[in-house]
């Protein structure tokens, strides 16, 4: 079915143009945050490179943050069926109650764990960053303890970002990591020469604290008022309770294979643990984007759809999602590992990034890159389940994931040393992506399969064609400008990328993908119009 057959036939119209009109916000927003992220993290290169200091930040900000986002997104998975049903029923009252029932309950949580993490931190950094010794195990364990205090910071925001979604506010909670992002810039720019590492870790608590903050003007502005309400006994936060388990785990699937691959990339040699933080990186700044700023959007539908058990527009979304994933994420999978290295010298050759940190990033990124497409299953997969109500299913399945990925990661870091790792993490969410898939054919019937590996087949000559031209254009440009110098290399970079952006238009549109096909008639359109 034709992308604007599916609008046409599925969604009224003007929910239809809403909905686009939506997810392109959503990514937009996202693309200009993300930039200051990059902008973040090349500075961090620049002034730390690949050491034992950018080792220790990075295993302390996976061992905090990262965990601490994922609990975040179970919150927010949790709340947002609740909340769109009491909104559907005109009850924003009983909405912003169960809410603020939330917050109080989270907050006594954070207040009681943050001691115990800043306590106990000497012992499960230990058993972590179990190759970590001496000063570099000294260093870890206090930049985890000053990052601690995060939490708070984390659960809060994400109960905020909980409403804002749940009331279509999505513009505001896509720019959630720009102060974030601003605030560690500036610290970069200005104090890191004076205050190093341990004062990126304080500038990391406060930019997480500007993320929470930032979302308060909106609430109070829809009518939100917080009041502390310790209330066990209500039925939906029983309800919270019950589902935040499962939905945990299973949102949780990605940022523990992750975590896996920090705690064994701390047993190799120094500088691997930041090479294949660097890499991730790049990888999640492209890769992320797009897939969160469509699940993003996607989640309350599907929620909402599934309430009204209309099972047809659920799984004609389901099939459009996942032709529009492979539609955009296959090119970018194919131009980050053709591109690999031209992209890690631009966005990390400076400063105390050098020759070996290009190489060993370039490596990470390669490797990360092959899982794009699963990631992006995992996640719309996920978030259909759990709009079903069915939390077992995703669960079952993480817990797999991790399992295959702490098998292959230690089978293949023995013949594949840091690229092992990436590997193995990007294997899990495939296969994860797929079972998810099958599961979901099982549970509401016949999807169109057909149709998808149609599309998917002439998606993947087209990359084939995207790669081969890409490359080429890449050595003819590399043999006639001076890339020792920044505008030589982007230059270069430049003109592969409009090779390749030009190459899987043309082929995409000759082979008759829908994706293509309907943004080219819109285009026409829109021309037509004009």
């Amino acid at each position: 079915m034709q992308c604007a057959e599916w609008v046409e036939e599925n969604i009224p119209m003007t929910e239809g143009k809403k909905a686009i009109k939506t997810i392109m916000m959503v990514i937009g927003l996202t693309i200009g945050s993300k930039f200051f992220g990059f902008l973040r993290d090349v500075l961090i290169g620049s002034r730390f490179g690949i050491s034992m200091e950018s080792d220790a930040y990075f295993m302390a900000l996976r061992v905090t943050a990262i965990v601490f986002m994922g609990i975040g997104s179970a919150i927010t998975t949790t709340m947002i069926p609740i909340i769109v049903s009491y909104i559907a029923n005109k009850e924003k009252e009983k909405a912003f109650a169960f809410a603020n029932k939330i917050f109080t309950i989270m907050l006594l949580v954070s207040l009681i764990a943050i001691p115990l993490g800043i306590i106990f931190a000497p012992t499960y950094t230990r058993y972590i960053a179990f190759g970590f010794h001496g000063e570099k195990m000294e260093l870890t364990i206090m930049l985890i303890q000053l990052m601690v205090p995060i939490l708070i910071c984390t659960f809060l925001s994400y109960i905020f970002i909980s409403m804002l979604q749940a009331m279509d506010k999505f513009s505001i909670t896509s720019i959630l990591s720009m102060p974030h992002n601003i605030i560690l810039i500036s610290y970069l720019i200005f104090f890191a020469n004076e205050f190093g590492i341990k004062g990126l870790a304080v500038a990391t608590v406060m930019g997480w604290t500007a993320q929470f903050l930032i979302q308060t003007p909106t609430l109070y502005g829809k009518g939100y008022r917080l009041k502390l309400n310790f209330d066990l006994r209500d039925k939906d936060i029983r309800t919270f309770f019950r589902l935040i388990l499962p939905i945990l785990i299973s949102t949780m699937v990605y940022n523990i294979n992750i975590l896996v691959d920090t705690s064994l990339a701390s047993n190799l040699s120094e500088g691997k643990l930041s090479a294949l933080s660097y890499g991730f990186v790049v990888y999640t700044a492209i890769a992320s984007t797009t897939i969160f700023g469509i699940s993003t959007v996607l989640f309350p539908r599907l929620a909402k759809k599934a309430s009204m058990n209309d099972m047809t527009s659920f799984k004609a979304q389901i099939t459009s999602t996942i032709k529009v994933l492979c539609f955009i994420l296959l090119p970018l999978t194919v131009g980050l590992i053709t591109l690999r290295s031209p992209i890690v010298r631009l966005a990390f050759q400076r400063g105390a990034f050098d020759e070996q940190g290009v190489s060993l990033t370039s490596i990470a990124l390669t490797y990360y890159a092959i899982g794009m497409i699963g990631f992006g299953m995992q996640e719309i997969l996920n978030k259909s389940f759990f709009a079903l109500k069915d939390t077992k299913t995703p669960t079952k399945f993480a817990i797999i994931s991790v399992a295959v990925n702490i098998i292959l990661n230690l089978v293949l870091v023995r013949t594949m040393d840091l690229a092992g790792l990436a590997l193995a993490t990007s294997i899990a969410a495939i296969s994860n992506g797929m079972f998810l898939y099958w599961a979901l054919t099982r549970k509401v019937g016949k999807i169109d399969t057909i149709g998808i590996i149609k599309n998917l087949v002439k998606i993947l000559v087209s990359v084939a064609v995207m790669a081969i031209f890409t490359n080429e254009a890449y050595q003819i440009a590399y043999s006639y400008v001076d890339t020792s110098s920044f505008l030589g290399l982007l230059s270069v970079f430049t003109i592969s990328v409009l090779v390749g952006i030009a190459t899987y238009a043309l082929t995409t549109i000759l082979l008759k993908v829908e994706e293509a096909q309907f943004i080219l008639k819109t285009y026409l359109k829109r021309k037509h119009l004009g």
